[in-house]
C-alpha cells in the first residue's frame, strides 16, 4: 500500500499556529502555577507578601453622647 498525503500551505500554517499557541499558552500556565505555589509556600511559612500593603486596623469611631 502506498499512501500519498497532501497538506496545502493554509493547512500547514494552521497546524503551525496551533502548535505555537499551545506552547505559549503552556508557558503562561507554568508561570501562573509557579506564582501560586510560591505564594502558598510563603503563606505556609508565615512570610508576608511584600507586594501587598500590611493590614491595618480601622480607626475607632468617636461616640458622641446626646
Amino acid at each position: 500500500m502506498n499512501f500519498l498525503a497532501y497538506i496545502d500551505p493554509g493547512s500547514g500554517l494552521l497546524l503551525w499556529q496551533a502548535i505555537v499557541a499551545a506552547f505559549v499558552g503552556f508557558i503562561f500556565y507554568l508561570k501562573q502555577t509557579r506564582k501560586w505555589i510560591v505564594h502558598q509556600v510563603q503563606r505556609l511559612f508565615g512570610r508576608a507578601d511584600k507586594t501587598q500593603p500590611a493590614e491595618s486596623k480601622p480607626a475607632p469611631e468617636s461616640r458622641q453622647s446626646k
